[in-house]
């Protein structure tokens, strides 16, 4: 039995460095192919990421392996803030490294700065001791591919050959949101600043769309405090109280999820019931079921949204509720 062949670009980011490859021109397109033959053969040894650069053995016709040398340009200091700072400023960019991911859009986010993970046109440099005169070689070619499995396994390389290790870009970019938290506390706030002691779970979950149109497969969550613990609490705020709402938050959406969550006496269980049962249900609809007015209804399900027994969807006539 013939062993499994060698996958090459199985995640996002390995697919987007072969087909960053495939559009620098014919001579990679060409290349390629016969590269990735000789990647499933293993012929690629002592394979080195490091800052700006990439070194590698092939094994060919020869008794001594060729030498392969890839360098791209690393990112100027000022760059790097740029990119670190656009990261900084979605916390679910900072979340996903903080997992071992590479955010879907950071090429994007990249592109916005002037830069790329990726390899550009007239960026890499490519060298082989191998004595065929096209470059690239298959035996570059083959590194390459070798390069995307590697990235695979660990996306920080993609930055570290860019000029930061993964624990230096973690770091800033924990700094950056640290930064970025005291700056806009200094500014003058269009709205009043919550403490967070005061927020309520219930107010999270109003919608603005139908949220009928939305398929979705909730789980319950595993530690949903797991990200603050990460990320650490913005200044001047308690981790404890903030890993605790978040909690209280994960627990109440939960139970409005699947229905169990409980409704208290002072909360108007037969509203809720209502809801439940005509949802997605308008104000005059409630109104029909329970035999109130619709003032009466609107009045009635307002501490219910405050609290987060009841969501809604829409605005004005075309406003429905849900549990």
């Amino acid at each position: 039995m013939s062993p499994p062949r060698a996958t090459f670009g199985l995640t996002w980011w390995g697919q987007r460095w072969i087909g960053a490859l495939e559009a620098l021109g014919a001579a990679y397109a060409n290349r390629l192919p016969r590269g990735r033959t000789y990647a499933r053969k293993g012929t690629v040894e002592g394979l080195t990421v490091d800052v700006g650069e990439v070194t590698a053995r092939v094994v060919g016709s020869r008794a001594t392996p060729y030498r392969v040398r890839l360098r791209l340009p690393v990112f100027t200091d000022a760059q790097w803030a740029e990119v670190v700072a656009a990261l900084a400023g979605e916390i679910r960019h900072v979340a996903a490294l903080l997992d071992g991911q590479m955010p879907s859009d950071v090429d994007e986010v990249l592109a916005a700065c002037g830069v790329s993970l990726f390899p550009g046109p007239r960026e890499l440099d490519t060298r082989c001791s191998c004595p065929d005169a096209v470059n690239p070689c298959k035996h570059v070619a083959a590194v390459h591919y070798t390069l995307a499995q590697t990235f695979d396994a660990d996306p920080f390389l993609l930055p570290e050959l860019r000029g930061r290790d993964r624990d230096t870009l973690l770091a800033e970019l924990r700094a950056a949101r640290a930064g970025g938290a005291v700056a806009s506390a200094e500014t003058e706030p269009d709205e009043p600043i919550v403490a967070l002691e005061a927020l309520s779970a219930g107010s999270l979950f109003d919608a603005r769309g139908d949220l009928a149109a939305i398929t979705v497969q909730p789980r319950p969550p595993e530690d949903p405090g797991a990200a603050v613990r990460r990320l650490g609490a913005p200044p001047g705020a308690d981790a404890e109280v903030l890993e605790a709402l978040v909690e209280g938050a994960a627990e109440q959406a939960w139970g409005l999820a699947t229905g169990e969550g409980e409704v208290g006496e002072d909360l108007d269980p037969e509203l809720v019931d209502a809801v439940r049962d005509l949802a997605p249900a308008t104000s005059a609809e409630l109104a029909e079921a329970l035999g109130a007015t619709v003032a009466d209804v609107r009045e009635r399900v307002r501490p219910l949204l405050e609290a987060g027994a009841v969501r809604r969807s829409g605005h004005a006539r075309g406003t429905r509720y849900w549990v």
